[in-house]
């Protein structure tokens, strides 16, 4: 039915949700030679405050740090990339990730076909709290723990859970029928991409379909929801900004 225009995103004021069949390759300096899909930006004009892409790295190509200074969280979805940076050098494999602080000098080289999602943005520093250090990690070797006390629903936090960071990647994890206990409400916005499975996406009042590869942003205080359906397990990936006084974002 693509030819007919038909597709599953959708955008509205308070969130979108972004499905494979509408994604535009396009480039980025940063990224020569590969194909990068820019899922959510302030462009979108939905005051987002960070932005989330997918860059498809043919072998052999490199990418360099944000020319902005931004700050980058890179979670490897397929293939080896090999990350450089302050000397040293560590091969990513699927679902290995790295967070590299603003202004941080780094290379990401593709040693095989890859697709890594990127999330940036500026970074927010708070009066007496140190920047962040680099951190590397691999979201399957995080045991992560029962959210709100579920065994059948796994929360793994990705970076340091400290003042010092001013977003946290994580991932949630959902047996087949498993919900988030309740619809929540917050100041905080999220990125999110789907990793594995399929699920019902509340948002406001609506209900979304999605599965692996869809994208969807959440606004502060857009109403959320999910359940899992399906036989298998579904994982998402989520950025939502923290640690900083809603007034000074």
């Amino acid at each position: 039915m693509k030819h007919l225009g038909v597709t599953r995103s959708v955008l509205q004021g308070s969130h979108a949700v972004i499905t494979p069949e509408t994604f535009v390759r396009t480039a980025l300096p940063e990224w020569p030679g590969s194909a990068v899909v820019l899922h959510i930006a302030p462009v979108i004009g939905l005051r987002a405050r960070f932005v989330q892409y997918t860059a498809e790295m043919p072998a052999g190509a490199q990418a360099s740090e944000s020319r902005d200074g931004y700050q980058r969280f890179a979670f490897v979805l397929e293939g080896e990339v090999e990350a450089g940076v302050d000397g040293e050098t560590r091969t990513l494999k699927e679902y290995d990730y790295v967070y590299l602080p603003a202004g941080q000098k780094h290379t990401l080289q593709a040693k095989s076909d890859a697709r890594v999602a990127v999330f940036e943005k500026p970074y927010q520093g708070a009066a007496g709290v140190a920047s962040p250090g680099i951190h590397w990690g691999n979201e399957r070797d995080n045991p992560g723990y029962a959210f709100e006390g579920d065994d059948h629903l796994i929360a793994r936090k990705l970076l340091p859970d400290t003042p010092s960071f001013d977003f946290m990647m994580s991932t949630m994890s959902f047996a087949p029928g498993a919900t988030l206990p309740y619809t929540e409400i917050h100041y905080m916005e999220h990125g999110l991409l789907m990793l594995e499975g399929e699920g019902l996406y509340k948002l406001q009042q609506d209900y979304y379909p999605v599965t692996q590869g869809d994208v969807i942003w959440m606004g502060a205080h857009c109403p959320q929801w999910y359940g899992a359906l399906g036989r298998e397990w579904s994982k998402y990936l989520l950025y939502k900004d923290m640690n900083r006084h809603p007034l000074s974002l």
